[in-house]
């Protein structure tokens, strides 16, 4: 039994028409908040172009007039939107916290409900606090960096259309890589999902399994079946372990060659750029420095 199962009840439940729709009201509810932190991750990923941009007024400007003003004054602009860059994402993650917070507020007391009314309507199936699991489990996501990722990931082909502007190879370097690593990233989903499934299964038995024992511990040392009884439970046990361990190593694997393949990516773009200077080509910002020069000569 899963949370949307216990939020949502029987069609035959005259009180089924509004619990329907309760868990896409919560999320409705929190539109607002959504929006802000939508807005806030704009700021953010504008300002994520403060690293980038320091490294290209520095080898600009500093390292040919070699002023040191102008390094302090450049290292002060580049510390303070750095700063500025820590206050939103601070602020961000506290405005997710409580969007998990308020919808754990709305639903828990009707989980706790249909918890409560569910062993009365013969609906219950291996781990009856599954449902109170995975309320806690959506809190805890809107509470984690995940929904940051989802709020950063539209901000990929802004990044890199500025990879094209500095040139043709470094922009088609950086969607290649881009295109692998989701692709990897699609892989580890596919993989992962099965034996994911499986962990959470025969975890829920696990627990009721434990659960029984507790409860009947009297009886079932009465009866001599105490052991045979721990014996089904080492065995589910035993599968809750290996599906486990089947996910996690997939998941490591492909996150390993994700990692790598990152930091080559990231080698291989550093390495266009002196290939391209050693080639005598142009980036696209030199040409339009160079034709600025010459307008101001004129």
């Amino acid at each position: 039994m899963s949370l949307a199962s216990t939020i949502l009840g029987s069609r035959k439940n005259p009180n089924s028409a509004s619990s329907k729709s309760e868990l896409a009201a919560a999320l409705k509810s929190c539109r607002g908040s959504f929006i802000g932190v939508g807005l806030v991750s704009s700021v953010t990923n504008i300002l994520m172009l403060t690293g980038p941009f320091f490294m290209l007024e520095l080898y600009d400007r500093v390292l040919p007039s070699r002023s040191v003003p102008t390094l302090i004054g450049l290292g002060a602009l580049a510390a303070v939107l750095f700063a500025f860059q820590g206050l939103l994402e601070w602020i961000r993650g506290r405005i997710l916290v409580r969007i998990g917070g308020a919808l754990d507020e709305t639903l828990s007391l009707r989980v706790h409900d249909a918890l409560v009314r569910a062993p009365l309507k013969g609906k219950v199936g291996g781990d009856g606090l599954q449902p109170l699991r995975d309320l806690d489990q959506v809190r805890s996501f809107l509470s984690s960096p995940g929904p940051m990722a989802l709020f950063d990931f539209p901000w990929i082909p802004f990044y890199l259309g500025i990879c094209f502007l500095f040139h043709l190879l470094i922009g088609l370097a950086a969607t290649i890589g881009g295109l692998i690593l989701v692709f990897l990233t699609y892989l580890t989903e596919v993989r992962t999902r099965g034996p994911t499934k499986a962990a959470v299964t025969f975890a829920a038995t696990r627990n009721a399994l434990a659960e029984a024992g507790r409860r009947n511990a009297e009886v079932l040392q009465a009866m001599g079946m105490a052991g045979r009884v721990g014996g089904v439970w080492a065995r589910t046990n035993r599968e809750y372990m290996a599906s486990q361990r089947r996910a996690t190593d997939v998941a490591g694997g492909l996150g390993a060659l994700s990692k790598v393949l990152r930091l080559a990516l990231q080698s291989a773009v550093l390495g266009l750029a002196p290939s391209m200077a050693t080639r005598s080509w142009s980036s696209w910002m030199n040409r339009t420095r160079i034709w600025i020069m010459k307008v101001k000569r004129r």
